[in-house]
């Protein structure tokens, strides 16, 4: 099965995996995009890494989380390992010079925390119970065995902990990153869909994608409102999990791409789909369900956070995903069939491409596209071909490539709204760079987005060796 068929592959970069080695082995080994955690990474260190990607792999996609509102330890300059009984004491004191004490980032949320509360960290991997509290420090008894990091996450539970909907780090961040210009940015902790406007009216750039992070129930409430104005959507299933408990995030999981299909916006699910391989060499069984459930639900994309920034064999493990989703995929197109209701003009071409690529023998779809909607309306039948979303601008073809089974395809060339004079131009363009070759049956594909004017929807068939001969192409 060829690699574009399938769904894509996030993979997290930190400091020791983002050399120029790791990054080309990486793509070979699965990697489509690539995540840069601004939560944890210096300014410094992401220019760095944005430019090396760029360089070694300049058609990858790359998305930054912005930090958001979340809590996080701020003083730990190495790893702190904490055992069950013992007693952890965070503090809201930001002048406190000791290391004994656990700074947090709010200086305000121990007026909220309640005796015997419980407090979640890590993706609430790491709980501790509330023992008592004293001035601005929260006396606490560790849970569950684990360790704790500079910028780890702590989860208290409390509504309205932060008022504002962007926070300093966030405008901080947005401001250096509109000068590197990630191809996606990560809105963690989406409440809204005023809280992603306001996101995209910082920025100032279209051509600068906005993933929304599902992370707590009112973004679950806002769903809808917050697919209308983001351009996709991350299931962060660590903190959701606390929020939502844990025994409902799968069914969440599954209302969240159903939904999200419905806008034809792409759905990352990330969070431990492959933590036991940080240091084993095998997943676990319940991984690779976790895993093929999330292929069947439809997601567009699985990410690997913790498994690529400290996992011992970051390469095995993007392997190991590769070819669980692979094997997920292979499975799921010999059962799956569509579904019947009303489509509007766009989805019924569409379909119709559907059918032509299930009944005739093509090798390969071409979608000539603005916006990428068809490319990722058909990416949801799980086609066995290979789809080519073709635009005329770079920054937008590399965001096409979060598609699942679609790679992004940049080509100077000026598309037509009112003749089709583009299309064999665009056809005789891929051939001539090696997208297509003289064996190839293609179908061409162009649909316009609902509600939109200018609208052009057709369906086009090539022999591409026909069209050598005609117009003579060398």
């Amino acid at each position: 099965m060829s690699r574009f068929n399938r769904v894509k592959i996030v993979c997290t970069l930190g400091p020791s995996t983002s050399d120029p080695k790791n990054l080309k082995n990486f793509k070979k080994d699965g990697m489509d995009l690539i995540r840069l955690n601004g939560s944890h990474a210096t300014k410094i260190w992401i220019k760095k890494t944005v430019l090396s990607i760029r360089r070694e792999l300049p058609m990858t996609p790359i998305l930054i989380d912005l930090p958001g509102s979340k809590i996080r330890i701020k003083n730990l300059n190495h790893k702190r390992n904490i055992s069950v009984n013992d007693e952890v004491i965070f503090t809201c004191d930001g002048k406190y010079k000791d290391n004994k004490k656990i700074i947090l980032n709010n200086d305000e949320i121990y007026k909220k925390v309640k005796l015997n509360s419980k407090i979640f960290a890590d993706d609430g991997n790491l709980i501790f119970k509330v023992l008592k509290k004293k001035g601005k420090d929260i006396f606490c008894k560790v849970l569950e065995d684990g360790f704790l990091t500079n910028g780890t996450g702590i989860s208290f539970n409390i509504k309205n902990i932060q008022k504002d909907l962007i926070s300093k780090n966030d405008i901080s961040l947005i401001k250096f990153l509109k000068k590197i210009n990630p191809d996606f940015i990560g809105v963690s902790n989406a409440k809204n869909a005023i809280h992603i406007t306001q996101i995209r009216n910082l920025i100032k750039n279209n051509k600068v994608n906005i993933i929304a992070k599902i992370e707590n129930m009112e973004g679950i409430k806002n769903l809808e409102n917050i697919l209308k104005v983001s351009d996709g959507i991350m299931i962060d299933r660590g903190d959701l999990s606390l929020s939502s408990e844990i025994v409902n995030i799968v069914t969440i999981q599954k209302d969240i791409i159903e939904i999200s299909k419905k806008f034809g916006k792409p759905v990352i699910v990330a969070t431990e789909l492959l933590s036991t391989m940080i240091k084993k060499t095998v997943p676990s069984k319940s991984e690779i369900a976790d895993i093929t459930n999330a292929v069947y639900d439809g997601c567009s994309a699985t990410m690997l956070s913790n498994e690529t920034v400290l996992g011992k064999n970051p390469r095995l493990i993007i392997k190991e995903m590769k070819k669980i989703i692979n094997s997920a995929s292979l499975h799921q197109l010999k059962k799956e069939s569509l579904e019947k209701k009303k489509y509007d003009i766009s989805e019924i071409t569409c379909r119709a491409a559907v059918d032509v690529s299930k009944n005739l023998p093509i090798s390969k779809i071409i979608v000539i596209t603005k916006t990428g909607y068809a490319a990722r309306l058909l990416s949801f039948h799980n086609l066995k071909q290979k789809i080519f979303a073709v635009t005329n601008c770079k920054n937008t073809a590399r965001s096409f490539n979060l598609i699942k089974g679609t790679e992004g395809t940049f080509l100077k060339i000026n598309f037509f709204q009112k003749s089709t004079d583009h299309i064999i131009d665009t056809i005789n363009k891929l051939y001539k760079i090696g997208k297509i070759n003289s064996k190839d049956l293609i179908l061409v594909v162009a649909v316009g987005y609902p509600k939109k004017g200018n609208k052009m929807n057709l369906l086009q068939i090539h022999k591409v060796h026909d069209l050598i001969e005609t117009f003579k192409w060398k």
